[in-house]
């Protein structure tokens, strides 16, 4: 099992797309789009996520498990060899991969060797729980259980020390202490690779 965690593709998609090709990595890769369906304003973001990975050469396509069966997402996966979870909320991310039954799917297939790549939303999906999130949990009322797809023990929290998200962290800080969870803090150009239950953290120098 291989989870690459980021905050940001952006400036760490390259870095991680050349280390799924060096691993022998072969087949599509699906680019799972869900969480940023709730996300107002200018997605660009999205598109800067995904382009890392294409410009290295990888054959990406988008997806959402939003009203999707799980026989529907058992095809999507046809002839896929890693999956990339992107940004958004991830509230909503978490409800809507269970309700498509994702969650099970993928779990499986990563247990079994796909590598998983989650950026922002995507990589605390990846986790115990998604308390660690700054998301606004009200957009999804009825989820009431917070845990994660469990593929690693700790939690990540991506964008620390983005000005961006500078905020939400000093709203949410005394909310983060208090949770008493093992979290890894990410900048946008750092992430975790997890492999036989080990963790290591690794920077992209911008230049």
């Amino acid at each position: 099992m291989k989870l690459f965690l980021a905050s940001s593709l952006q400036h760490t998609g390259t870095e991680i797309a050349k280390m799924l090709l060096a691993d022998g990595f072969a087949g599509k890769l699906l680019f799972l789009t869900t969480a940023s369906e709730v996300e107002k304003g200018d997605l660009s973001w999205l598109a800067a996520d995904r382009k890392p990975l294409t410009d290295v050469g990888l054959d990406v396509f988008n997806y959402t498990v939003t009203n999707k069966t799980p026989s529907e997402v058992e095809k999507a996966l046809e002839g896929v060899g890693a999956v990339c979870v992107a940004g958004g909320n991830t509230y909503f991310l978490l409800e809507q991969v269970r309700n498509s039954g994702f969650d099970q799917i993928i779990t499986k297939r990563v247990q079994e060797g796909m590598p998983y790549i989650g950026s922002s939303a995507g990589a605390l999906l990846a986790g115990p729980s998604i308390e660690t999130s700054l998301d606004d949990p009200s957009i999804t009322p009825k989820l009431t259980n917070y845990t994660g797809l469990e593929l690693c023990t700790i939690s990540v929290r991506p964008h620390w020390g983005s000005a961006h998200f500078q905020d939400a962290y000093q709203h949410e800080f005394k909310r983060l202490y208090s949770l008493n969870k093992s979290m890894v803090l990410l900048t946008d150009t750092e992430f975790m690779v997890v492999e036989n239950n080990r963790y290591r953290v690794k920077t992209v120098h911008l230049s």
